[in-house]
């Protein structure tokens, strides 16, 4: 078997490709800590002094779901389709990069990029609008829940992209997923227990609501039931594995007409 070795020119290379494009930095990073100050600053003013710190705190976990959906959903698929419909990938072989090699470095560039933008995002909102301090458990508790999710998305985008190939077609298929994926996580205002019954149902088999409702008892070290949550992350990740093996095998089937 193939051993994989990390190359640092290929991951700062694409490090560069996630940087330089402007709506990963503003969506992943400047949107969230935007729309929650906004939102956080006067939606809640009027919400008792003794329940505001968990009222905040949940706030700001439920714009924590953006990153991953920004970064790496809105990220990978729009970069990753502009560079087969520019034959990138395959220019890239023809220097002995693999395909393989290449998702790799992708992986890790969005990895370390989601972890600024969540550390910028928790840092700005968390001090300005004073949330409560996580306990170290519930906090990392969070963040790997976040890049669980920042992997089924990762998928999902792949699938996507390999499929269509084409940015315009990608880019307007993941803009659609992206704000759905935001209203089912209760990120546009309406929370899902406001939701009608089918939205509901949906919701509760998606990863994203639990993270803005259910959150904050891990977060504050509390007991918490994490068989709702693994559920729907297990179903979107299934989901997105059977997209993006339905795009392998589109592409193979193609190759071999």
């Amino acid at each position: 078997m193939r051993k994989h070795k990390l190359n640092w020119n290929l991951i700062s290379y694409e490090l560069m490709n996630v940087i330089g494009n402007w709506y990963i930095p503003f969506f992943g990073m400047i949107f969230p800590v935007l729309l929650g100050l906004l939102l956080g600053l006067s939606v809640f003013k009027d919400v008792p002094e003794q329940v505001l710190p968990e009222v905040l705190t949940t706030f700001v976990l439920t714009m924590l779901n953006l990153v991953p959906l920004a970064v790496v959903f809105l990220g990978h698929a729009s970069i990753y389709s502009q560079e087969q419909e520019q034959k990138i990938p395959l220019r890239l072989q023809l220097f002995g990069i693999s395909p393989s090699d290449l998702m790799w470095a992708k992986m890790i560039a969005f990895a370390i990029v989601m972890a600024v933008g969540l550390a910028i995002d928790l840092l700005i909102l968390g001090f300005v609008l004073k949330i409560k301090a996580p306990k170290p458990a519930g906090l990392l508790v969070v963040v790997l829940s976040l890049y669980g999710i920042a992997g089924a998305l990762f998928m999902l985008a792949h699938g996507v992209a390999n499929r269509i190939r084409k940015f315009g077609p990608t880019y307007s298929i993941v803009m659609v997923l992206y704000f759905t994926f935001m209203i089912l996580g209760g990120s546009m205002g309406l929370q899902p227990n406001d939701f009608p019954p089918v939205m509901k149902q949906i919701s509760s088999v998606m990863p994203f609501q639990y993270i803005s409702s259910d959150f904050y008892a891990i977060w504050a070290g509390q007991p918490y039931n994490y068989a709702p949550f693994l559920q729907g992350l297990i179903f979107l990740t299934d989901i997105s594995a059977l997209i993006m093996l339905y795009s392998f095998m589109y592409r193979r089937n193609r190759a071999s007409l």
